[in-house]
């Protein structure tokens, strides 16, 4: 116990140990101990694909040069091989189309939901239905 403290019972400013580390290795006052800072994280592979696809490359379509992105003459191409008769293309373009595009059936389907909820709402008395001339006769 006469390392760490002197004879008064104080404690050595010089003490080497367990929370106390040597004077010379410890950060300097007004200095950082991170002084780069947090080096810049890894690109992920999300980020990546969506630089690659957004990058413009030159077509040539009905005879004039044009700039699109890479996704727009990838979709192009992929549409050129299933005209040409291509059956993968053609499925994966089928594909495409059936989970972007709304078609018009099921827009209609939509349509004659909300008129069976409607019709439903009126019967259990929740809705007034306005009247027609039709009913009138």
């Amino acid at each position: 116990m006469t390392d760490a403290s002197n004879e008064q019972g104080r404690i050595d400013q010089d003490a080497v140990g367990y929370g106390k580390p040597p004077k010379h290795s410890q950060f300097k006052k007004g200095q950082s101990g991170n002084a780069k800072g947090r080096p810049r994280g890894k690109r992920n592979m999300a980020s990546l694909v969506a630089e690659v696809l957004a990058q413009k490359v030159t077509i040539t379509a009905n005879g004039k040069r044009k700039r699109v992105s890479s996704e727009t003459a990838l979709l192009l191409r992929l549409r050129e091989k299933a005209l040409g008769g291509d059956l993968r293309a053609l499925q994966v373009m089928l594909s495409l189309r059936a989970a972007y595009v709304p078609d018009a059936e099921s827009t209609a389907d939509n349509g004659l939901m909300a008129a069976e909820d409607i019709a439903i709402l009126a019967s259990a008395g929740l809705i007034d239905l306005p009247e027609t001339s039709n009913d009138r006769a």
